[in-house]
């Protein structure tokens, strides 16, 4: 069995945060490196070395790991073991994957359809978006396709005070024309739509996002920003809104802010939508994008939340180190092997 102790680098964290969900990739962690995905499965997370407090994670894959931290801060430490032979915890159980999420509507690693959290709201696939490698492990490709391409979720997402974070990876496939637009969370219907929308857009190669929340009828509310994204970078976009002014991040830090109006609830007819290629009319594809980590929470995320959050997902191996903490005894198949030399 290994035992690992996995610290914060100096600067990665900004601020103090409760529950805060932490991506751990073991192949870009110095001191840890790779694994296999049957020793994902079995590792266990701890807040002390004693092993006395257990951390709820989430295994997506051998080099995608989320650990619910029960206190996010400057120098952190958690403890890892892993021995390969234990079982994967069940999505329900007290450290499974659900109890990662607590808190969040939904929770989209872009590696499928499924949602993350315990509330179900799994994506349907129109026009066959992909699922290819992306940010973090695998997200949804749009490829270069001039066919309009989404995935969605039909239910209410109970996002009813009008509080929100939605945050979601993108990268370009194509060029931008006159009208393209992302949209992170998007009404299926027009009649007294909200959206809240973290969009980009350009006119021939000159990009820009937006950050918006706007209600049908009332108000329209948007906050740009002028940046030139590229098609070969991942950006991260976050948007706030708490009832008052809504926010932009982009790629960790903020760029733009616009005082909101108007009822914040959703209404039963709310659908959840990720553009992943959109086009206008008869024009040649607007914008096509691969995606990745798509989360929405009714809870408002703190400058510093969303700046330690980027910083960890960005470069892994420069938010964690870890060490050898000792103690971890040894595999069944080791001990084995000792038994028998022991017998010659």
């Amino acid at each position: 069995m290994a035992f690992k102790k996995l610290t914060v680098k100096t600067g990665q964290v900004t601020g103090t945060h409760s529950n805060f969900p932490t991506l751990v990739q073991p192949s870009l962690i110095t001191g840890l490196g790779s694994i296999t995905l049957a020793e994902a499965q079995s590792a266990r997370f701890y807040s002390d070395v004693g092993k006395t407090t257990e951390l709820a994670r989430e295994v997506v894959g051998l080099d995608e790991i989320h650990v619910k931290v029960t206190s996010m801060e400057a120098l952190a430490e958690i403890w890892m073991d892993y021995d390969g032979i234990r079982a994967d915890y069940a999505v329900t159980d007290t450290y499974g994957r659900n109890a990662v999420w607590t808190g969040y509507e939904a929770v989209h690693h872009l590696n499928g359809l499924t949602d993350s959290t315990a509330n179900g709201h799994d994506l349907t696939n129109t026009n066959s978006v992909a699922f290819n490698s992306a940010k973090i492990g695998d997200g949804s490709d749009a490829g270069a396709s001039n066919t309009n391409k989404h995935l969605g979720v039909n239910s209410n997402l109970g996002i009813t005070n009008g509080a929100i974070t939605a945050s979601v990876w993108f990268k370009n496939n194509t060029e931008i024309a006159t009208n393209g637009y992302y949209c992170l969370l998007d009404k299926a219907s027009l009649t007294n739509r909200v959206q809240y929308r973290v969009a980009y857009m350009g006119n021939g190669g000159v990009r820009g996002v937006s950050f918006r929340r706007e209600r049908e009828g009332i108000a329209v509310n948007a906050a740009n920003h002028n940046v030139t994204l590229g098609t070969v970078n991942w950006n991260k976009l976050d948007l706030t809104y708490d009832g008052t002014t809504v926010r932009g991040y982009l790629n960790g830090a903020s760029v733009a802010s616009v005082a909101a109006s108007g009822n914040g609830s959703e209404g039963s007819e709310n659908r959840y939508f990720l553009h992943a290629a959109f086009s206008y009319g008869s024009a040649v594809v607007r914008a096509s994008t691969i995606q990745d980590e798509a989360r929405i929470t009714t809870a408002v995320r703190s400058a510093n939340w969303i700046t330690t959050e980027y910083n960890n997902q960005n470069a892994n191996g420069s938010f964690w180190e870890a060490t050898d903490a000792g103690g971890g005894g040894s595999t069944p198949a080791q001990a084995a092997r000792r038994g028998a030399v022991m017998m010659m």
